[in-house]
């Protein structure tokens, strides 16, 4: 028998595919030498696309059972000849699941585990499985060299990762000889408290015979606890020339009671050392929350000033009116400093940033900590905080009886009255909370729509008596019960065959809807006769039922759909259409929504798409649910990245989706094959410093090769300065423009841009300085797209806070800029910080786009906007045009803000020219600038941060 004997079978093999290390097949074969022609029994857990298992058959031919368990719902679609091989679809950690393997075997000779590799679930594994293993079994854990990595709950000197846990065993191994009394089960009570796993029963633990590492597997042998120990001496031979006395060892057992460690620190440790210094960073922690309690009044009395030196909305879009109100504030005091920790991650997520970034990273930590401590209220609030949402539902989205009478007067004026039907699979939801979710529906104020409900065969047996209960005492309830476990969008699917209705809303089987939901769905049928897809705001609700985490959308906007599901809750679609799909897809489990949207989109017309900027789903947040973390459900993430990049190849558009670490994704366009000709436009005057910085960044650094760079020197008259222009002569794709009209920033890009070779300009600031080298890459890519207009880019002031993440209108009265002074490492409001996305505008400090575009529209407007404003009314006309203006985090520049000409209203002068942009920017666009479709009338027009709106700007009719 050939010693790789495993590894020609992968050589060969034709099947479904597996994915192994060669160390681990070539060990597998030294491993498994004895099991070859054994009715063996195998388990192994994370099978994927299943091929392992086809292998598995044919290496072990005498097999009584094989059996595969993986947590991704595609994996119900394998299908096997070999009636030998079983496959569970479902977490192996979840007792459900479990009890359906155990059903295959209830014990096994080989347990594989290459599953999540999450420490958590290695440990939780082998706490379940190991005690299912037969005396000589063997228990593998592959791929351990992922407890190595924070991402799948491990690090070098973690305590608690998965790696630490089976070292551990080598210790439990040697019990005999630890000289103190403690039992083998203290060494792993850290461990399993941590995951929440029962203690393993001390004998259990006995009958770990052997542990071995080879590289990141990790192999143990089960054998009787009798067995385990080093037995008798063994003397052979009968000569002791050297040393006397071994033959009255002869046959004599290993015997352990006269040694004592019980002064031996090292021995004696109440925990291990690693767990001991988690432990003391927690008192770290501790210490800290204290500090930041002290901090407090510092932060305070430092609050006021911060207003003043942050206060860039006022002065640039309407100085004197928003000035007064804010003088009128009164600052309360700081909220308790402990609220505020435990709100932002609390001591475990201090220790985390310990761990991951040292020192820097907790003071990093630290000062998000005392930014967030500021009780800062707003006009309209009366004192409550800005982003306090408890008080702002109960003001401003709870229902009275007198509210509800209205809503049903105008129901009864509807000239359409659909039937909504809601679709609901079903599979093993809490009853109580399936029960909520039922009874939402029962309770909504519109009266005409059905539940249909597709129970994906449930294990639990309290759930059909509850479908059963309700279609009995509610005829508008339809439930289908499924045979087989199909997943959700099996499932789905038999549920959107019940459906009569016209349009059809999606709701889980645990969140809830609110009782005003259908009616505002009804009343935009109403309002929009041609619309095609409606979408809501949505919110997350606790397992207590408290509301919070509300995600305040903005109207339809592609580029940002994109980046996630921002229809996701509630969406609700045409039931024709959805049929002309064909439903969901088998296979995006998880993404099943994101990929329907996706296909339903390519049918309709965008304009089309309607949104209702209310609340009018709740989320339910606990462990299981992506609500509370994407990474619950990590298969869910791929399937959306899947579903992307089928979306544009269907769509004939070159670009690919790649996912992000924080669970949305980023669309990736393809340049051409020969990349078009950008002109960067570059005003200034001296500033040697800073032009310096923007050229020679730009020289250095950026990866897109066919480009020019333009200077318009705006009447320089410094020697060094000009010096370097003359220096520049010498660069072939550098021309230095000079330009002495008075200062005019939109005459003298207009100006260059008429000397521009390019087919795309760029309008870059004089004090930009370069940080991603492919920024331009990135930005042409974008523009070149069909019915994208002007392209901006991420723009970070030098203390590496955010100056320029888009450009919102309304806020302080024209427009600012999208979370400014948002810190590094942060995401932002749902992630809108991170990803791309459409905006109405984008600065001109960092733009590309098309000369044709620019032309088009007339470029700047150099009459009425000569200093300020300009980038937004150009972004306008280019919208107005047609065109979607869009931002990318991809381009990354540093942005020293307007250092050359100082600010607006530094002079009389000034300041009246600014107050004259201001009314010209109000006169021109009027209403549009206090309801931007990027953002939400529920957000603030006084702040960058996306807080709340006291009151919100929503109107009753759509």
């Amino acid at each position: 028998m050939s010693n790789n004997m495993l590894q020609q079978l992968y050589n060969k093999h034709s099947g479904k595919s597996s994915d192994k290390w060669s160390l681990y097949l070539s060990e597998y074969d030294r491993l498994f030498r004895d099991y070859r022609k054994k009715p063996v029994r195998l388990l192994e857990i994370g099978i994927q696309n299943g091929g392992s298992l086809e292998i598995w058959s044919k290496y072990f031919k005498h097999a009584k059972s094989l059996v595969g368990c993986d947590i991704n719902p595609g994996c119900a679609n394998l299908r096997y000849n070999d009636t030998r091989i079983h496959v569970v679809v479902g977490d192996a950690n979840a007792s459900d699941i479990s009890q359906q393997i155990f059903k295959h075997s209830a014990k096994f000779d080989i347990i594989i585990d290459d599953g999540s590799h999450r420490s958590s679930d290695i440990v939780k594994s082998f706490a379940l499985y190991f005690p299912k293993l037969v005396d000589g079994g063997l228990f593998i854990a592959e791929d351990l060299h992922c407890s190595y990595w924070e991402e799948f709950e491990g690090g070098l000197f973690d305590p608690y990762a998965s790696m630490t846990f089976f070292k551990h065993f080598a210790d439990i191994i040697n019990h005999e000889h630890w000289g103190i009394e403690k039992s083998r089960a203290d060494i792993l009570r850290g461990m399993f408290a941590k995951y929440g796993c029962e203690a393993m029963d001390v004998e259990l633990l006995a009958q770990v015979h052997s542990v071995e590492f080879i590289n990141s597997m990790c192999v143990l042998r089960k054998a009787p606890s009798l067995e385990n120990g080093l037995g008798h001496r063994v003397i052979a031979g009968s000569v002791e020339q050297v040393v006397q006395g071994h033959h009255d060892l002869n046959g004599k057992a290993y015997q352990v009671n006269d040694i004592s460690e019980k002064r031996n620190a090292w021995s004696v440790r109440s925990l291990p050392p690693s767990e001991a210094i988690e432990s003391l960073e927690e008192e770290l922690a501790k210490k800290t929350e204290a500090l930041a309690k002290l901090t407090t009044d510092l932060a305070y009395k430092d609050l006021q000033i911060d207003v003043f030196a942050n206060s860039t909305s006022w002065k640039v879009t309407a100085p004197l009116r928003w000035l007064a109100d804010r003088m009128k504030l009164v600052i309360p005091a700081v909220k308790r400093a402990t609220l505020t920790i435990k709100r932002s991650g609390g001591l475990k997520k201090a220790i985390q940033l310990y761990k991951r970034d040292g020192l820097p990273g907790v003071v990093r930590g630290v000062n998000k900590v005392i930014k967030a401590l500021r009780h800062i209220p707003v006009i309209g609030s009366d004192g409550h905080d800005r982003n306090d949402y408890v008080e702002w539902v109960r003001r401003y989205d709870t229902l009275t009886d007198e509210g509800r009478i209205a809503i049903r007067t105008r129901i009864a004026t509807l000239s359409e009255q659909p039937l909504i039907a809601v679709v609901m699979p079903v599979y093993n939801p809490k009853p109580e909370w399936l029960e909520e979710a039922i009874e939402s529906v029962r309770k909504q104020l519109y009266p005409h729509w059905e539940l249909c409900i597709a129970d994906d065969a449930s294990t639990d047996p309290a759930i059909r008596p509850i479908l059963e209960r309700y279609a009995k005492e509610d005829a508008r309830i339809k439930v289908v019960f499924r045979e087989q476990n199909g997943h959700i969008s099996a499932a789905s699917n038999s549920a959107l065959e019940l459906v009569t209705g016209e349009w059809l809303a999606l709701l889980d089987h645990d969140d809830i809807l609110a009782e005003h939901a259908l009616f505002w769905v009804a009343d935009a049928i109403n309002h929009n006769p041609e619309t095609c897809l409606i979408y809501s705001d949505e919110d997350k609700m606790d397992e207590q039922g408290q509301r919070h985490a509300p995600y305040f959308k903005c109207d339809w906007n592609i580029d940002l759909f994109y980046s996630h599901n921002m229809i996701s809750h509630l969406g609700v679609y045409q039931t024709s259409l959805i049929r002309e799909i064909q439903g969901f897809s088998l296979g995006m489990e998880g993404s099943q929504d994101y990929d329907l949207a996706l296909r339903y989109i390519e049918k309709t017309n965008h304009s089309n798409i309607i949104h209702i900027p209310r609340v009018l789903y709740h989320w339910r947040v606990h462990s299981s649910s992506t609500a509370q973390d994407r990474s619950a459900k990590p298969y869910a993430a791929i399937a959306g990245e899947k579903a992307l990049d089928a979306h544009f190849q269907r769509q004939g558009v070159k670009a690919t989706a790649q996912l992000l670490d924080f669970a949305m994704y980023r669309a990736v366009y393809e340049l051409p094959e020969h990349l078009p000709k950008v002109s960067l436009i570059i005003p200034t005057r001296n500033g040697l410093k800073l032009i310096r910085t923007c050229v020679d960044s730009i020289l250095a650094k950026t990866t897109y090769s066919n480009y020019e760079i333009l200077i318009v020197d705006n009447g320089s008259d410094d020697v060094a300065t000009l010096g370097y222009f003359e220096s520049l002569n010498n660069k072939p794709n550098v021309r230095v423009i000079r330009d002495d009209r008075e200062f005019n920033y939109s005459a003298l890009n207009n100006a260059a841009i008429k000397l521009a070779e390019g087919e795309l300009v760029a309008l870059v600031n004089n004090d930009i300085e370069v940080i991603s080298p492919d920024w331009l890459n990135e930005m042409v890519s974008l523009a070149l797209q069909d019915g994208i207009g002007a392209v901006g880019a991420k723009l970070w002031y030098p203390d590496n806070t955010l100056q320029h993440g888009g450009c919102i209108l309304g806020i302080g009265g024209v427009a600012n800029h999208s979370h400014k002074h948002l810190s590094r490492g942060e995401f932002g409001y749902f992630g809108r910080a991170s990803v791309i996305q459409s905006f109405s505008a984008v600065t001109a400090a960092c733009l590309v786009v098309r000369k044709s575009i620019y032309d088009a529209v007339g470029g700047l407007n150099e009459i009425d906007l000569k200093v300020a404003f300009n980038d937004i009314d150009f972004c306008l006309r280019v919208r107005a045009a047609g065109y979607r203006n869009i931002w990318t985090p991809f381009a990354e520049l540093y942005h020293h803000e307007s250092a050359t000409r100082g600010f607006h209203e530094d002079s009389p002068a000034k300041q009246a020219a600014f107050a004259k942009e201001v009314a010209y920017m109000e006169q021109r666009w009027g209403d549009q600038l206090l309801h931007d479709p990027a953002y939400s009338p529920n957000l603030t027009l006084d702040h960058e941060d996306f807080s709340l709106a006291w009151p919100p700007r929503v109107t009753d009719a759509l």
